[in-house]
């Protein structure tokens, strides 16, 4: 065999070599691709998104419980829903919601009433500037409220005088006309009343209508006097230091009598029922009672004069005993 047939038997022979570890490279997979598909995966989303929906059914007028709520995944987010559930924990819906209904928020209670705490109510009195405190009352201050009575000589009872005394302390603004505590007035904006005189934007923004009413936030046991207090006199709004919550001891004074007397109950039962403040609230008060005019203050104002005594002489010992 010459020269020639070897050389060309060699190349032959590496050619096969080459064609062979190329078949056997292709037939193996990319590991820069498997490397890669690998980390995508995890980066994969979870399919729907989060919503809060009611775990059992949910009653109107009752506090959202922690257990009462749990977060499912729909494909789309309901406009109003909520995505965690602490959002709306102790909210109080205003329908009954189904279980596995979702939460919105058109069905929760919102507003004022979301402000009064349990045991108070919001009441709104009448008013005009000078017994808001000018144009300077805005919702959130603390304010007293102070009556002024007029005399009434012509009652069986004696009458009362004239009077101006402090009626509830440290009450709480929730509202000044449209203005409440969920709408601050924003800075530079004029206050309830409108701007005042001379100020920045007394020029450029027409002055408001002063409101007409102003809504308290009252506990429920003095609901009635406020109520007494509002319809009978006079009242006067004093604004209050937000750090001063002074309130004065009224276990110094004469409790008022009731409108309604307190049923015949056994004594432990009755003592009960009147501290409860709905039951104060219920019992009311009269115009004497808001005067001062009840039993206890009478007893301390106008003692009873002492019985009339006998005297006993039995020699030259002398005893007084009652007649």
């Amino acid at each position: 065999m010459g020269n020639t047939a070897k050389i060309v038997i060699a190349i032959l022979v590496l050619l096969a070599i080459a064609l062979g570890v190329s078949a056997y490279m292709v037939s193996q997979p990319s590991p820069v691709v498997q490397s890669k598909t690998s980390a995508a995966a995890p980066q994969q989303p979870a399919a729907g998104v989060a919503v809060v929906v009611a775990a059992k059914t949910l009653s109107a007028g009752f506090p959202i419980p922690p257990d009462g709520v749990k977060v499912l995944h729909y494909p789309e987010f309901p406009a109003g829903a909520f995505h965690e559930a602490v959002h709306v924990v102790g909210k109080v819906p205003q329908v009954n919601i189904g279980m596995g209904a979702p939460v919105m928020s058109s069905n929760l209670l919102s507003g004022l009433a979301t402000q009064v705490p349990e045991g108070d109510v919001a009441m709104a009195i009448d008013v005009n500037k000078a017994i808001a405190v000018g144009d300077h009352l805005q919702p959130g201050d603390f304010v007293d409220v102070f009556t002024t009575l007029a005399g009434d000589q012509m009652t069986m009872h004696g009458g009362w005088p004239t009077q101006s005394r402090l009626l509830l302390a440290d009450l709480r603004v929730l509202a000044v006309g449209p203005q409440t505590v969920l709408r601050h007035v924003a800075e530079g904006e004029p206050s309830a009343f409108g701007p005042a005189a001379g100020s920045a934007g007394s020029s450029n923004q027409p002055p408001r209508e002063p409101p007409s009413t102003v809504v308290l936030q009252v506990p429920v046991a003095s609901a009635a006097t406020l109520a007494l207090a509002s319809g009978q006199g006079h009242l006067l709004l004093a604004l209050r230091n937000p750090k001063d919550h002074a309130l004065p001891d009224t276990g110094a004074f004469p409790t008022p009598s009731p409108a309604l007397p307190p049923a015949e109950l056994p004594v432990a039962q009755r003592k009960a029922a009147l501290v409860k403040p709905e039951n104060r609230a219920y019992a009311g008060l009269t115009l004497p009672g808001l005067a001062g005019k009840s039993k206890a203050a009478e007893r301390a104002m106008h003692p009873l004069p002492p019985p009339p005594m006998m005297e006993i002489y039995q020699g030259g010992q002398k005893t007084a005993v009652p007649y």
